[in-house]
């Protein structure tokens, strides 16, 4: 199941020479879309001080499909692939609202749930873990 985690507006200035969105805002799309799926699942950033427990990525891959132009109003929404005993493998798809059905870029990543005092991976919360076994894609 996927679920709505970001949304972004293309203006002039989020464009390269070329005219599309330029790779490093494809990346603040991705990155807010993944706040939005950690919110989602119980976890609130705001916490992360007090708590000390927070979130590392470890891994992306992106595949750009369609050019994404000024003026595109865009959609990120995140699915879960599977879950670790510290890790979310997540898929995150950026589409024109207009245009749901032609994606135009993916990324396929994965965070893990991380201390950061000690700087090492955590088990994945009970709460996080049965809200994102509700998101697992089949």
């Amino acid at each position: 199941m996927e679920i709505e985690t970001a949304r972004a507006v293309v203006y002039p200035w989020l464009c390269d020479a070329m005219g599309h969105l330029a790779t490093r805002h494809y990346m603040k799309i991705f990155d807010d879309a993944t706040y939005g799926l950690l919110a989602n699942l119980g976890y609130a950033l705001r916490d992360a001080h007090a708590s000390r427990r927070g979130w590392a990525d470890v891994s992306h891959q992106i595949e750009y499909r369609r050019e994404v132009l000024s003026g595109d109003v865009l959609v990120a929404a995140t699915g879960i692939e599977s879950l670790g005993r510290t890790s979310i493998t997540y898929r995150t798809s950026i589409f024109r609202v207009t245009e749901r059905e032609q994606g135009c870029a993916t990324l396929k990543g994965v965070m893990v749930h991380f201390d950061l005092n000690e700087r090492r991976a955590l088990p994945l919360p009970s709460d996080i873990r049965a809200a994102g076994e509700l998101l697992l894609q089949t």
